[in-house]
């Protein structure tokens, strides 16, 4: 069952990301569905045109739902049974109940919306369903515009709407494949002034919300950061940190995230600071996997960016080695079978700062264990560790605890 994630980022200002997978009935309808192989990924992203903020400071919209159906919509119809009820078709893809300020989220920020497992298949119709009496626009003199005040923002009611989403074509989900609809939220062009000033005359809300269908593949990069260093790590873009990606300990890793490989935004910041750490401007491209290994490089943090494109033998899992040590001297892997000997070196000569090509390993249960290159003396011993068949790993090398001689060393999983 694939699971659907809707954030809220802008190119700009205000950005709405949703994943989620879909299918249909023959009555047009879409189906509560649930089997691996039936499903595939849409990001949905919402952003908006450039907004004339000389007056505006926030723009905030309580966004209640997201919803989709097969059958293509009218602004009429987006804005019937708003409550799921009838039998037009309507499924809810995330309900976040919550106000989201479209100016602040801005330079790739995001926020996680929601989630819901749904199933391939077309789809013409999404919509926004906002709650209007909690929306509204704070200019910068501190006047707030709502839709009870005066001046105020004329909403199309007074609670609810369901605003339609304009999409440029059918958004086709294929299984297991992932595809991205960039909404426009054109918020320069979806609140008008009503006269010569708004805060005379106030504003008029008509929502201009526009979608284009990307297949991700062509655009993205899936990325994760693995942290070797001694300081807990925030991986952010713009703002934000990316999903499972806040206070990274030593020898853990982020989860893995799907940006955009041209303007991916991305930063690393020690837990705690907002401040960038210099050195991390990694070259993606789209689709690419990526694992990023944070390390210390003396009295700094160094940065290296590992693809993980590799096809492991059938049956069998790939392994690689970065060493990030520290250590003058090169490393070898061994992996074998709990308590056999060592026998011939798996990954050999791993230099520090540098990493080993993958190799097949044998899946299951397997112990890994490091040398000096060219020794049979283990200065590391990692016990049992249990591949997956078909998954890639990188075993990462780190230096030793603090007050310790033996290096450490974790295994991180491919994207």
């Amino acid at each position: 069952m694939t699971n659907a994630r809707i954030s809220l980022r802008p190119a700009m200002s205000a950005l709405l990301a949703a994943v989620f997978a879909a299918g249909c009935s023959a009555d047009g309808t879409i189906p509560n569905l649930g089997g691996s192989s039936e499903t595939g990924t849409v990001v949905v992203k919402l952003t908006d045109a450039p907004f004339p903020t000389d007056q505006v400071k926030s723009v905030d919209v309580f966004v209640i739902r997201v919803d989709g159906r097969a059958s293509d919509v009218t602004d009429a119809d987006a804005d019937q049974d708003l409550d799921n009820s009838g039998s037009t078709g309507w499924r809810t893809v995330a309900t976040p109940n919550a106000s989201f300020n479209l100016l602040s989220l801005q330079n790739g920020a995001s926020a996680t919306l929601g989630s819901s497992p749904l199933g391939k298949g077309t789809y013409s119709g999404l919509r926004l369903i906002i709650d209007a009496s909690q929306s509204s626009v704070t200019l910068k003199d501190g006047t707030k515009l709502t839709g009870s005040s005066n001046p105020g923002v004329t909403f199309p009611s007074a609670s609810r709407s369901g605003l339609k989403i304009n999409l440029s074509k059918p958004l086709v989900v294929v299984g297991g494949a992932t595809t991205t609809l960039l909404v426009d939220f054109d918020v320069a062009n979806s609140f008008v002034m009503r006269g010569n000033t708004i805060q005379q005359n106030g504003l008029l809300f008509k929502p201009v919300i526009n979608g284009s269908v990307i297949d991700a593949a062509t655009v993205n990069a899936t990325i994760r950061l693995a942290n070797a260093t001694a300081s807990a790590l925030d991986f952010v873009q713009g703002t934000t940190a990316l999903t499972g990606g806040s206070n990274l300990a030593f020898g853990t890793s982020s989860a893995c995230s799907s940006v955009n490989a041209t303007t991916p935004n991305l930063s690393v910041e020690v837990n705690g600071t907002t401040t960038a750490l210099p050195g991390f401007a990694p070259a993606l491209q789209a689709g690419t996997s990526y694992t990023v290994v944070a390390y210390p490089s003396g009295a700094t943090t160094a940065f290296t960016t590992l693809t993980n494109t590799f096809t492991p033998t059938s049956g069998q899992a790939g392994l690689r080695v970065f060493n990030a040590s520290g250590f003058p001297a090169a490393f070898d892997a061994f992996v074998t079978t709990s308590g056999a000997p060592l026998g011939t070196a798996t990954l050999s000569n791993v230099l520090n700062a540098g990493n080993s090509a993958f190799v097949s390993v044998p899946a299951g249960s397997q112990q890994i264990r490091l040398t000096a290159t060219g020794t049979t003396v283990v200065l590391l011993d990692l016990g049992a560790q249990t591949l997956t068949a078909g998954q890639n790993y990188t075993l990462v090398i780190a230096p030793p605890a603090l007050g310790q001689t033996a290096p450490r060393a974790f295994l991180v999983s491919g994207c």
